[in-house]
């Protein structure tokens, strides 16, 4: 489900992501026109707004289209329109492979990366108890250099 914002002075419907306006009180950006909105959402519902409103602090909607203009649209990305994809990763670019991880957030070695030797059995079941010299010794080496430079915390 997703809250729009139809700007009646450009009949622009502007569709706001779920994800970041579940819960936001603040001011959105017509697409087309310009014209800011307040609006107050709980829940993903409408508690205030929208009202137009005149502020220098505004979000750009995530997409946007006109209904009664036939196909003409804006795109996530679109500058100056649309605001881009957040899930999207800044540091790399898509290149179409996927990126294995093979550390976590504090820099202990996981089990998912790929691809896995075949010593690690069936689908990669080390079960509870693995080795990861055993596994890959790669792995085991850039571990013991991130605990050199103290990467490697607990919780």
């Amino acid at each position: 489900m997703t809250e729009i914002v139809w700007c009646k002075k450009c009949d622009t419907v502007n569709y706001l992501d779920p994800y970041n306006f579940w819960n936001f009180k603040g001011h959105v950006r017509c697409a087309e026109c310009g014209t800011t909105y307040y609006v107050h959402l709980i829940n993903g519902f409408y508690y205030e707004g929208p009202r137009e409103e005149k502020s220098d602090k505004y979000i750009m909607p995530l997409y946007a289209d006109k209904p009664y203009d036939g196909y003409s649209y804006y795109l996530p990305g679109t500058p100056e329109r649309t605001r881009p994809f957040v899930c999207l990763p800044s540091e790399r670019p898509p290149t179409g492979k996927p990126f294995y991880v093979k550390f976590s957030i504090r820099g202990k070695p996981t089990r998912g990366w790929a691809p896995q030797p075949p010593s690690s059995g069936l689908a990669g079941s080390m079960g509870f108890k693995w080795d990861i010299k055993k596994l890959s010794p790669e792995v085991w080496k850039e571990y013991q250099e991130k605990l050199k430079r103290g990467e490697v915390r607990e919780w």
